[in-house]
């Protein structure tokens, strides 16, 4: 989040709560909450037809190619209009599968104008083989119009594989993909200067937990800018431990937020506890959700891996049962008295809000829950990475979108 904007959030709820009203400063927080939570993120993906684009878009939305909300693969490319795929599980991002550039008559200016070049946060240029002419000339006018471009090879594991096909004794996997990133940075130099091998990313949709997909994914997050990076993270897809773990420092990120407005019915005259814990239950199914273990995802990750025992690996009781009232109730009240660090450093500034959150559902308690619940959900979904993708990431030869 943006430590700037909660700190003006911080001052305004002080002063709602010095003016006597409750219902005003939970309003400001229920706002930028959703203000957080909504910000549309929209990525541009484009490449010449066949490099790979629509398989690259069901990774990184966390799908499989035979899923039915999955980018269509395997298909002639004969649309001259740009394909919206939103993530589907947070609306707020969506990937364009943008027209093939690999015709002879292409013009970068041209195109990046008929495909409404303003519209995106930033662009992915794919190839799956050598990077070309046209590649060049269309990230020189992104660079123009300042906007990031991020250069990607796909289809890395075909070609280990046909390498390794042809020559049995003498492959060598270390020396191959440093051979095809300077192939690709030589080709790029020629007209874009400052071009580097970490500007070149090697990936394998169908085995995004090994190669350069994590390092993309991190990439992504540490140059997005701040009001755009959170809802970036919770779409990311279970695919290395470091993505689940960046994905849980998001989420862990607006817990205090969420406690404020759930405990509402603490403060403001008119709310219920019914509709205090209705409002932790809903969050806690979101982040079961988000993490790719609700029942349905568990479902297709288990037919998709063949692993049938991945459910009962799970520990954390909102995993593992139906997240209802007495559940969340029942693990709230454990937690009762208790005081986590974390309400501590989130009230240093609010002084007068510490004070005031006294009521019935202790904002030590409610944060220490949802802080837990996080935590267990997030060792979970690890759980659930491994079993899928095998015991290594970077040996495993069977992997699958999780």
């Amino acid at each position: 989040m943006d430590s700037s904007a909660t700190k003006q959030l911080g001052k305004e709820v002080i002063e709602a709560l010095r003016k006597g009203n409750p219902a005003e400063a939970f309003e400001k927080v229920k706002k930028y909450l959703s203000d957080v939570e909504n910000t549309p993120l929209n990525v541009a993906i484009t490449g010449e037809s066949g490099s790979g684009k629509s398989t690259f878009i069901n990774a990184i939305r966390g799908l499989g190619d035979e899923e039915p909300e999955s980018a269509q693969t395997d298909v002639v490319e004969t649309t001259m209009e740009p394909t919206p795929y939103p993530h589907p599980k947070n609306k707020s991002v969506t990937y364009w599968d943008l027209p093939g550039i690999g015709t002879p008559n292409f013009k970068a200016s041209e195109y990046l104008d008929k495909v409404q070049f303003q519209r995106y946060d930033f662009f992915i240029i794919i190839a799956s083989e050598r990077f070309k002419e046209n590649h060049s000339m269309l990230a020189e006018e992104i660079q123009k119009m300042n906007k990031k471009f991020y250069f990607v090879r796909s289809k890395i594991d075909r070609d280990l594989r046909e390498s390794q096909e042809r020559r049995a004794k003498t492959f060598n996997e270390k020396e191959l993909l440093e051979k095809i990133r300077q192939d690709c940075v030589n080709s790029l130099k020629k007209d874009i200067k400052d071009i580097t091998d970490d500007s070149v990313f090697l990936v394998s949709s169908f085995k995004p937990a090994l190669f350069d997909f994590s390092r993309l994914l991190k990439t992504f997050e540490e140059e997005l800018p701040s009001h755009k990076r959170y809802v970036y993270l919770r779409a990311l897809p279970n695919i290395s431990s470091e993505a689940i773990q960046m994905k849980l420092q998001a989420l862990m990120s607006i817990v205090p937020l969420v406690a404020l407005q759930a405990i509402a019915a603490s403060i403001v005259p008119g709310l219920s506890d019914v509709n205090e814990m209705l409002s932790l239950t809903y969050r806690i199914s979101q982040y079961v959700e988000s993490f790719g273990l609700d029942e349905k995802s568990l479902n297709d990750l288990m037919e998709r891996s063949g692993r049938n025992d991945v459910k009962s690996l799970m520990k954390s009781p909102f995993v593992k049962y139906e997240i209802t009232y007495d559940l969340v109730s029942r693990e709230l009240e454990k937690r009762r008295g208790r005081v986590y660090m974390g309400v501590k450093t989130f009230f240093s500034w609010v002084p007068v809000l510490s004070a005031t959150v006294s009521g019935p559902m202790s904002a030590s308690a409610c944060i220490d829950l949802l802080y837990s619940v996080l935590n267990e959900i997030a060792d979970d979904a690890k759980v659930a990475f491994e079993a899928a993708f095998g015991c290594s990431e970077k040996n495993n030869n069977n992997v699958m979108n999780v």
